[in-house]
């Protein structure tokens, strides 16, 4: 027998294999075929990882002085929760509290001469008293003092007429002295109704003016109210205050100046950067799965969420393009088995996993291994182009 011959080997080796070394490779043969065989059968998540933060779900707002002032209270501390309208600073301005000081000093001056302004047009010239205003209390002593006279002498000629009327009567005196001292009776009491008209009406005149001056005082004093309320610099969102190091009582501040920033406590999101070549893989609503770095995973376990908005436009990191995916939270928490829980914090980092396919294991490992062979292919043709154009360029 030739020992040459293949199968001749195969005879005289098989017999000296023993039966559990070949059960063992039958076995393992069996196991390989039957992977090979289920590959197209199991199939996976296919997910696409970027890194981010978790963030709130509005912007940071900034509180910026509104003009060029002293700060003269400081409300706030560092990192104290403040709700959105609380005072956080109070600024002073000179001119604006000279100003105001002025406006309310004219406008308790108007409230006085309309108050004695009423009573002169309103009551008999002799019931008036207990004048405010230094001006309508010496006019009135004057006009007291005038029309005092003319009064009496109205009187006077009051008394006269009526002596002339019985002695005229009686036909003791002549028709003439009778009409004299009715005319002079007359005449001082239009001089007295006059002179209490005229001066009511220029009281009248005065009291018209002394409203409209309070109504512009007034509106003056309204503009100014709500120019002071800028310069009580309030929380716009409620949230946390930061960054107010540097500012204190005292200290002059310009116009746009940032005193704080105030980090809302509104609904936590996690903000991710994905770069360009992935971006088209993302949809709004997609599932993500979020491992939390300060969060030992393995214990912690995972964040589920969803896409809820993918930016239009890029923005630079590093030197690199990416777009800005927003993800919202299932919850705002990671538990451990025992249910303890750990609270997600604004500026955590994670790590972001957008699921975007579901592939079996072949569909895997032929794209693997096209990626494999098409880089070659490619490098080869474009290769025997450059050859091609140079050697034509020779020629």
């Amino acid at each position: 027998m030739n020992e040459n011959n293949p199968s001749y080997g195969l005879v005289t080796y098989l017999p000296r294999v023993s039966v559990r070394s070949q059960v063992i490779y039958s076995t393992v043969l069996g196991v390989v075929l039957l992977t090979l065989l289920a590959l197209p059968f199991i199939y996976v998540d296919v997910s696409v990882q970027a890194n981010g933060i978790i963030r709130p779900v509005s912007e940071r707002s900034e509180v910026k002085a509104t003009a060029g002032a002293v700060i003269e209270k400081v409300l706030v501390r560092e990192w104290q929760p403040v709700r959105r309208g609380d005072p956080l600073f109070q600024l002073r301005s000179d001119a604006l509290d000279t100003r105001k000081q002025l406006i309310d000093k004219q406008i308790q001056e108007k409230q006085s001469f309309i108050r004695d302004l009423n009573q002169l047009t309103q009551k008999s010239w002799k019931e008036v008293n207990g004048l405010y205003a230094p001006l309508y209390r010496q006019e009135y002593n004057q006009f007291r003092a005038v029309v005092e006279e003319s009064w009496n002498l109205q009187e006077k000629r009051k008394r006269e007429f009526e002596t002339a009327q019985s002695l005229y009567s009686q036909k003791v005196i002549a028709r003439l002295e009778y009409e004299d001292a009715l005319y002079a009776h007359k005449a001082a009491m239009a001089r007295y109704n006059t002179l209490v008209q005229q001066q009511r009406s220029d009281w009248q005149v005065d009291l018209t003016q002394s409203r409209r001056d309070l109504a512009n005082l007034e509106t003056e004093a309204k503009q100014l109210r709500e120019e002071q309320e800028l310069y009580v610099l309030k929380a716009p969102v409620g949230g946390t205050a930061s960054q107010l190091s540097g500012r204190y009582a005292g200290s002059y501040v310009q116009p746009g100046d940032v005193l704080a920033i105030v980090s809302p406590d509104s609904t936590l999101i996690a903000e991710t950067y994905v770069s360009s070549k992935d971006i088209g893989l993302l949809k709004q609503g997609q599932p993500v799965r979020l491992q939390v770095d300060a969060f030992n995973y393995n214990q912690w376990g995972l964040l589920t969420g969803r896409v809820i908005d993918i930016a239009n436009d890029f923005t630079t990191t590093n030197g690199e393009p990416v777009f800005k995916v927003r993800c919202q939270l299932e919850r705002p928490y990671l538990s451990l088995s025992n249910g303890y829980q750990g609270r997600l914090k604004k500026g955590m980092t994670v790590q972001t996993r957008f699921q975007v396919a579901r592939r079996s294991i072949f569909q895997l490992l032929y794209d693997k291994t096209d990626d494999w062979l098409n880089p070659a292919i490619n490098t080869q043709k474009t290769a025997t182009a450059s050859t091609q154009k140079e050697g034509g360029k020779t020629l």
